[in-house]
């Protein structure tokens, strides 16, 4: 199976598994160091949109935004990579199938989701919505984070019965860097709160529209449709809603949920995502072992065919990660006599004796000799200039001054005569 690969620095990207209206998803392969990897997706805005700098800030805003919510009902944001003038979103990979995709299989065959699945589905979006919710900025200050933009495309269901949601771009925060137009609508139509239409948003806007997602799963259909989008609009705007009883799949528990959720008046709805998915898996949500097995049921052959995907960028080769030196100036050296001295140990081993092969395969199979290691130093730092040595001091000058010759004796004539006429000679004139 072939399967195109691009290196996105330390990532390896596959072809896109999806495409949306702004960004194609891949399944990625992170190489790290020492041989770590890890699977994970990769959200790549298009070729039509990378180049406008205000679609490149709201990709920006969005991995910052996603990051500050941490829930087991979330997406992770892991990391943000600039390459060849692209951005790229590096997310958590979920083995699963979005709630679009599953509730259109369920169509196919003409028939309806499992009560306790759907609740057990919407009880986790509700928790992922209420952390968002709650999500605070660095200054400690909450984010004011609303979604809208939540539908089933941006729900993600994985294989052992866990709810995910996903995809902040378009959501309101405070503090956002790309700033949006407050009359400006924002998410798809279908699945708008009655108010978004006038430009006002809370958080329980995203209830309504959680409660719109949860009706076409129980009702097995589209709740809000129109022939142009003023069509649709004005029925967002009207609300009015056909009871589970009317399509057959009457449930008062869940009909209660539903019409207070579903209010035009956003004062009479829930006060907090929390508080929805309480009274929601009150009714009877599945466990998770049982939702997994009908995400596994219904995308058997999406997962099979990402299985394949991900064994090929398994088995491709992992590219060398390079390390940059340290900055410190002292910390380099030190590091480079480190390596230095242990490229010279291993030369003087390695002269001193030829290492022995190493049997690295069972007896009767091929045995390699291990190869010498070459360490490459990193390059020095120049010496700084040596400072110019002192100027030596004058040497003093001793002047020692020679003793007097002593007088030369009489000498002449060298004897004298004493008084008895005898002649004698001078000592000092004998030598």
């Amino acid at each position: 199976m072939e399967v195109p690969a691009r290196t996105i620095g330390r990532y390896l990207m596959s072809g896109p598994i999806a495409v949306g209206g702004m960004a194609s998803v891949h399944l990625g392969k992170l190489n790290g160091p020492v041989g770590f990897r890890r699977t994970v997706a990769i959200k790549r805005m298009l070729q039509t949109w990378s180049s406008n700098p205000r679609s490149r800030a709201m990709l920006i805003d969005e991995a910052r935004l996603a990051a500050r919510v941490s829930h087991a009902n979330v997406v992770q944001t892991l990391d943000v990579v600039e390459h060849e003038d692209e951005l790229f979103l590096i997310l958590e990979y979920v083995e699963g199938q979005t709630l679009d995709h599953l509730l259109e299989r369920v169509r196919e065959g003409n028939g309806r989701a499992p009560r306790a699945v759907v609740i057990a589905i919407l009880g986790g979006v509700l928790r992922g919505l209420h952390a968002a919710h709650e999500a605070r900025g660095e200054d400690g200050q909450p984010l004011e984070l609303v979604h809208r933009d939540l539908s089933p495309h941006n729900i993600i269901v994985d294989v052992h019965g866990v709810t995910r949601v996903l995809d902040f771009g378009v959501a309101r925060a405070r503090g956002r860097l790309q700033a949006t137009q407050d009359d400006a609508l924002k998410g798809k139509l279908s699945y708008l709160a009655p108010e978004q239409v006038h430009g006002e948003t809370s958080r329980r806007s995203d209830l309504f529209t959680a409660g719109v997602v949860l009706w076409e799963c129980l009702a097995g259909r589209q709740l809000f449709e129109g022939n142009s989008e003023a069509d649709l609009l004005s029925k967002v705007l009207l609300c009015k809603v056909p009871t589970l009883e009317s399509l057959g799949a009457g449930d008062p528990p869940l009909q209660a949920i539903l019409d207070q959720v579903l209010d035009r008046d956003p004062e009479r709805r829930f006060s907090s995502a929390g508080q929805m998915a309480e009274a929601l898996e009150a009714c009877g949500a599945a466990g998770a072992s049982e939702v997994g097995a009908w995400v596994r049921g219904l995308a058997a052959d999406t997962l099979a065919d990402r299985a394949r995907v991900l064994e090929v960028l398994e088995r491709a080769p992992i590219a060398a990660t390079a390390v940059p030196p340290p900055k410190s100036g002292r910390t380099r050296q030190w590091l480079a006599g480190a390596v230095l001295a242990a490229v010279a140990g291993l030369a003087v081993a390695w002269g001193a004796r030829a290492p022995a092969p190493v049997q690295l395969e069972p007896a009767g199979k091929l045995a390699l000799p291990v190869k010498p290691v070459v360490v490459e130093a990193p390059p020095l730092p120049p010496a700084p200039p040596a400072p110019p040595a002192p100027a030596p001091a004058p040497t003093p000058v001793v002047v020692v001054k020679k003793p007097s010759p002593p007088p030369a004796p009489a000498c002449n004539p060298p004897f004298v005569i004493d008084a008895a006429g005898v002649k004698r000679f001078k000592v000092e004139c004998l030598r």
